[in-house]
């Protein structure tokens, strides 16, 4: 049997759906990349949203893709929706009016599984979110 490498996690892109008062829609993206010569599961990937303002980092939101299977030598891109609704997310509207921007870090671990080979993948990724992300996603939230 090939030797079988350890799969690729990567964090595509977090995306801004809705915000109001009392809670924050994101879109999640997150790739994983099956290099082997057979299929893998992913069991799941588990991750938190994190918010940082200044020294205080706040989880607001987390997440979990569910179980999906990869073809081999193949990728995939998996969307998955969070939601915050809670008063630190209120804390870190706060410090973003006051500063402009804060940093939204997304970080997890992809258990992967192929035969009797077993993966625990983790990844994290920063990502600023700025003043003018949130008025869009607010005008477009005001649109539906």
């Amino acid at each position: 049997m090939p030797f079988l490498h350890e799969p690729e996690v990567s964090l595509e892109e977090v995306r801004l759906r809705s915000l109001s008062i009392s809670s924050l829609e994101l879109d999640v993206a997150i790739r994983v990349k099956n290099k082997n010569p057979l299929g893998v599961t992913v069991q799941e990937v588990s991750f938190k949203v994190l918010c940082r303002d200044c020294a205080t980092v706040r989880q607001i939101a987390t997440g979990n893709t569910g179980r999906v299977t990869i073809k081999a030598n193949d990728s995939t891109l998996i969307t998955v929706p969070v939601r915050s609704d809670n008063a630190i997310l209120l804390a870190a509207l706060a410090a973003l009016a006051a500063q402009g921007i804060v940093q939204v870090t997304i970080k997890g671990t992809a258990v992967v599984d192929a035969i009797l080979f077993h993966w625990s993948v983790p990844f994290e990724k920063t990502l600023p979110v700025t003043m003018d992300q949130i008025v869009r996603a607010a005008a477009m939230e005001g649109k539906k």
